[in-house]
């Protein structure tokens, strides 16, 4: 009977752990849905700020970053009334952050950001 209850409570463990070690990169309170790495080099993630590095293919490029707390729907507004944001790409040495979009401060659960028509980096932050 023991045998029995023994290989059931070992599944319960462990698939939780299987699944949760599935999920995509982490940054800071952030993990990643979907980043594609032709265009996504890396996130600085820190608190409510969010950075992206890009490729140099991209430097030149604006990015619309959307916020939601629904996953891919109910956009929230920025500060100019709009529910995208254009975000550029730094250019200058000044801390260390050529090559990374201009930050973005946002308590959003859900943060994307999209290059011509094209979704590159979807984050949900982790609760």
């Amino acid at each position: 009977m023991k045998k029995f209850l023994i290989v059931p409570l070992t599944l319960v463990l462990f698939v939780p752990v299987v699944v949760g070690a599935q999920g995509g990169p982490s940054f800071g309170p952030f993990s990643a849905i979907k980043m594609d790495r032709a265009v996504v080099e890396d996130v600085l993630a820190q608190d409510n700020d969010i950075y992206v590095k890009v490729t140099k293919d991209y430097w030149n490029k604006d990015f619309v970053v959307k916020i939601s707390n629904e996953d891919m729907a109910y956009y929230r507004t920025w500060f100019n009334g709009q529910p995208e944001m254009s975000a550029k790409v730094y250019r200058s040495q000044q801390h260390n952050l050529q090559g990374y979009t201009y930050r973005i401060n946002t308590a959003a659960r859900f943060i994307e950001y999209w290059v011509d028509g094209n979704l590159v980096l979807h984050l949900e932050r982790r609760k």
